[in-house]
């Protein structure tokens, strides 16, 4: 007998072990259960669907900026920003209209420096509204900012969730704010227009010399024209430089905003003066044949900063 209430004490001891863990662990996982419950979802989980049909196919997903997220039932949920994946044939205006933004936004919240570089695959961000993004530095003003970018201080504090006038140094997002629009030009490839009515003889890059067949670098482009054809300004500017040498007969040199410069050779003849400031599309020369040429044509050059640029990736 003494046996029998031994082992059914033991059991007994067994059993209500299992049970008092069982609660315990019971009691831990509805707990856990309810802490993951109470946390929201993170504003880069979000997923703004149907944009892609709507906008062509490429539109990818959205994520907070501010710390508030797309939304697909009206309601206004701040500034997000959907990622946008490059399609062959997109330009860069053709998607800020597909998103109802300003060309400026795209260009700015993206870093874009050229935009007829834009490769098929690259993936852009689209804010939810326009604006453009403003480097600030530490204490400045939110309210100066505004002011000066033309903009409602109301609506900078409230896209960017500020608490204070003073800023520190951050991205900032200034809403309807716009890009200087010769910053906008450079960027687009129309900074400059075509010095002359003529075709492309001769293009930007390594090509074969026409006298001797050598390899070498041609700095510009040569636009085929007959002798005697208006040259104009490409762009406004002051004439630094015009005179002649063994490689470009007579030229002139226009320097142009932002470090930006001209060169217009194998003129015929020159219409202006050194230091005189000239309009875009004014005459300045008529072409000719002079210098190291083979025929009659105008070389054109452009420069940024004293570096060759090819000038057909910014001509209008």
């Amino acid at each position: 007998m003494k046996k029998h209430f031994g082992a059914l004490g033991r059991a007994l001891k067994r059993r209500f072990a299992t049970k008092k863990a069982a609660a315990l662990y019971s009691v831990l996982f509805f707990s856990l259960l309810f802490l993951l419950g109470s946390v929201a979802p993170a504003p880069l989980a979000a997923v703004s669907r149907g944009q892609a049909s709507n906008r062509g196919g490429a539109a990818i997903g959205a994520a907070g900026l501010m710390g508030d997220v797309a939304a697909e039932d009206g309601v206004d949920r701040g500034l997000y920003f959907t990622a946008y994946k490059v399609r062959r044939g997109d330009t860069l205006s053709g998607i800020a209209d597909s998103f109802n933004v300003s060309l400026d936004t795209v260009v700015s919240f993206n870093g874009v420096k050229n935009a007829r570089t834009l490769q098929p695959g690259k993936i852009l961000k689209i804010p939810s509204m326009s604006g453009i993004l403003y480097a600030a530095k530490q204490g400045e003003s939110a309210v100066k900012v505004a002011a000066a970018n033309g903009v409602s201080p109301d609506r900078v504090i409230e896209a960017n969730g500020l608490m204070s006038d003073i800023l520190e140094a951050r991205s900032l997002f200034l809403p309807d704010a716009k890009l200087a629009s010769f910053t906008l030009r450079e960027i687009s490839g129309d900074l400059f227009g075509w010095p002359a009515r003529g075709w492309i003889s001769s293009w930007y890059g390594w090509r074969g010399d026409p006298f001797t067949g050598a390899r070498v670098f041609h700095n510009g482009i040569d636009i085929g024209v007959d002798t005697g054809t208006p040259v104009h300004a490409a762009m406004d500017g002051v004439v630094s430089e015009t005179g002649y040498n063994s490689s470009f007969g007579n030229y002139i040199v226009l320097s142009h905003h932002a470090g930006w410069m001209s060169l217009y050779g194998h003129l015929q003849s020159v219409s202006v003066r050194d230091g005189q400031r000239i309009a875009t599309g004014q005459r300045i020369a008529f072409s000719g044949n002079t210098g190291y040429s083979t025929g009659p044509h105008l070389h054109f050059s452009v420069f940024k900063n004293g570096r060759t640029v090819n000038p057909y990736n910014v001509l209008h």
